[in-house]
């Protein structure tokens, strides 16, 4: 395929091909890592550390944790506290991928760790009950070890959970996020490079033509120009993350995302940072960048926040299924937090300070306090 086929081609991608055994070897081995850090005995979760992680490991994890490098940073400040918070945490996969991009070895994973909140994280108050945690990731392999991360928490979702949402009302519906339909989106089988490679390809047209956005209003004059309707299927779901919402086809996603994210950021664009990840693995795909959106709040009524004028850069990634044709299902992790403290809110701030009276009862010492008051 050449410009001249397709106005929609991207020309600065070149997709490569991976051997099968190896890429499920490392999608193996990613979930296995993973699966260990969140689930072994606190007792082991040094030794599981060791095992699975590069000596100088580096991890790029979502607001307000950050840049981490080397495995005491990642259990100090992202495993320890997480295992704390949920003690009898479960990880359950809903979307692995693998691939190669830019000459690395990589697996892209998607799902939710469930368990008892049973204390506080990062400032969030312990509900004491169940809470399903989003997580989504991109793992580069080194020979058989997660040499760099990048991780995506929702935070933001499990301080709804809480009881607690420091913004306006999400457009989209807040629920939790589906697996894909199909329930196929673990791949541990071989896939066609062919297959693997169109794949990413309908993903990459989909957001060259998400650039012929030219600034201004987003009519409908200017949204059909960006052709969005080509590349999506008429019932597509789209997964966004706490503070956007979850919406289906393409005038949901128009509504609830689009017009609200163009209007706030009418001069939005790549950098020459660029991804971090791009790949495709049968029917999947997954695409990610960690500063490589970028955009100035100049307008509308996003999170519920005036304009601020102020530069920001965006920390997304996205996990796609597709059709022979189209984008049928798309997961997307935003940074939220990190978006939300560039444009001068603070929302971790405002947790510690609404919670720092102390430690919450649990409901059966609640009950038992009323009781014998009564």
């Amino acid at each position: 395929m050449t410009e001249a086929d397709s106005k929609y081609f991207t020309t600065s991608f070149q997709f490569q091909p991976i051997d099968q055994r190896l890429n499920i070897a490392n999608k193996t081995r990613a979930i296995a890592i993973v699966k260990a850090l969140a689930e072994a005995p606190p007792r082991q979760l040094q030794e599981a550390a060791n095992d699975g992680y590069g000596q100088d490991v580096s991890l790029q994890v979502t607001h307000p944790v950050n840049e981490l490098r080397g495995i005491e940073a990642a259990l100090t400040q992202l495993w320890r506290p997480l295992r704390r918070a949920l003690p009898d945490m479960e990880r359950r996969e809903h979307f692995v991928a693998g691939g190669r991009y830019r000459d690395g070895d990589w697996v892209a994973c998607m799902g939710n760790y469930l368990g008892s909140f049973e204390r506080d994280l990062l400032g969030i108050p312990p509900t004491r009950g169940a809470v399903c945690l989003r997580y989504c990731e991109g793992h580069e392999l080194r020979e058989g070890r997660i040499v760099n991360s990048y991780v995506f928490i929702d935070f933001l979702d499990l301080m709804r959970q809480a009881g607690y949402f420091p913004l306006a009302p999400s457009l989209g519906s807040e629920m939790r996020w589906l697996p894909p339909r199909t329930l196929d989106g673990v791949i541990l089988s071989p896939q066609a490079d062919e297959r693997s490679r169109r794949t990413i390809e309908t993903v990459l047209k989909m957001h060259r033509a998400l650039g012929y956005y030219r600034g201004g209003a987003p009519t409908r004059e200017t949204l059909d120009e960006m052709e969005q309707a080509r590349h999506w299927h008429p019932n597509f779901m789209w997964y966004g993350p706490a503070g956007i919402g979850t919406t289906r086809g393409l005038q949901g996603f128009e509504d609830y995302h689009q017009i609200p994210f163009l209007l706030a950021f009418p001069d939005r664009a790549g950098s020459e940072q660029g991804h971090f990840i791009r790949i495709g693995d049968g029917y999947f795909a997954v695409t990610g960048g960690w500063g490589y959106l970028r955009a100035t709040h100049t307008g509308g009524e996003l999170f519920g926040l005036g304009p601020t004028g102020r530069r920001i850069k965006m920390r997304v990634m996205d996990f796609y299924r597709c059709d022979d044709e189209t984008i049928v299902e798309n997961w997307v992790p935003i940074d939220v937090p990190h978006i939300l403290l560039q444009m001068g809110v603070d929302i971790f701030g405002r947790m510690r300070h609404q919670y720092r009276q102390g430690d919450a009862l649990s409901a059966s010492q609640w009950l038992l306090g009323r009781e014998q008051q009564e």
